[in-house]
């Protein structure tokens, strides 16, 4: 039995991976972390608890979907009991990054922007799109609720990272992301961001490659978050019995082999 505990699990994702385990064989959601007086989902009757630290029961794997100052409670709690970690946080500075590396060298984690198999298929698709267009002036645009508190959203910047990658650069130094006023003409090389926030909508992303004569648009649209859980929950099950390690949903999807 894979013995889960979701962090966030009073949040939006964390009843829809709830509710995603219900029906999977071999699978139980023992605890949760969750602020106080929060709803959580119906039939959870597991410990629950506001801080990592007062678990009573040791998981074999937690499932993170929350905010960067408790996902890294989560890490050192994790490399402390040996636990596994599906990663979903996104916004975490350059010193959060460098803990992800290093609880990975204890404990096997897989670390993505986005869990959906098929943002992760349009991931791939981008990077081959990036390799051959090297000339293209290359657009991302993305949107999210109302409610998503950091921009552009960790899906868009990993769009960006596997198109820099691809063109032999570093996304730092061709990001521009937030046009605004008297920008002057468009630099060669750039990657541009646009996000939008408004209502209730789940994810949209484009990628756009423009160039004289023809335009490519690689598009991924979100219609329900139980997308992001059958992923993570697919990622929990293929994570048990890895080495520890950082891992990717390329390869939990086998999509490094194609």
């Amino acid at each position: 039995m894979l013995k889960v505990c979701i962090v966030g699990l009073s949040g939006r994702m964390g009843h829809v991976i709830f509710e995603c385990c219900q029906g999977m064989d071999g699978v139980k959601v023992i605890s949760g972390v969750a602020k106080n007086d929060t709803p959580l989902p119906i039939g959870f009757n597991g410990e629950i608890v506001d801080s990592v630290e007062q678990l009573t029961q040791v998981p074999d794997v937690f499932i993170d979907f929350s905010r960067p100052q408790c996902s890294l409670k989560v890490l050192a709690y994790a490399k402390e009991h040996g636990c596994r970690v599906i990663l979903g946080t996104t916004g975490f500075d350059d010193e959060g990054k460098s803990m992800i590396v290093a609880t990975a060298r204890a404990v096997p984690i897989v670390f993505a922007a986005n869990f959906s198999v098929g943002v992760n298929v349009m991931l791939a698709l981008i990077k081959k799109a990036a390799a051959v267009m090297q000339d293209a002036d290359l657009e991302i645009v993305e949107a999210h609720h109302r409610y998503k508190v950091d921009a552009p959203s960790g899906t868009a910047l990993a769009m960006g990272e596997v198109a820099a990658e691809a063109r032999g650069v570093a996304l730092k130094d061709v990001m521009v992301a937030g046009r605004h006023g008297i920008t002057g003409e468009r630099n060669y090389g750039t990657i541009g961001f646009s996000s939008i926030r408004g209502g209730d909508v789940v994810g949209e992303h484009q990628a756009m490659f423009l160039s004289d004569g023809e335009r490519v648009v690689i598009e991924h649209v979100a219609t329900s978050r139980s997308n992001f859980a059958r992923g993570a929950l697919r990622a929990a099950v293929w994570l048990e019995g890895k080495k520890p390690g950082l891992y990717t949903m390329n390869e939990v999807l086998g999509l490094d082999k194609i």
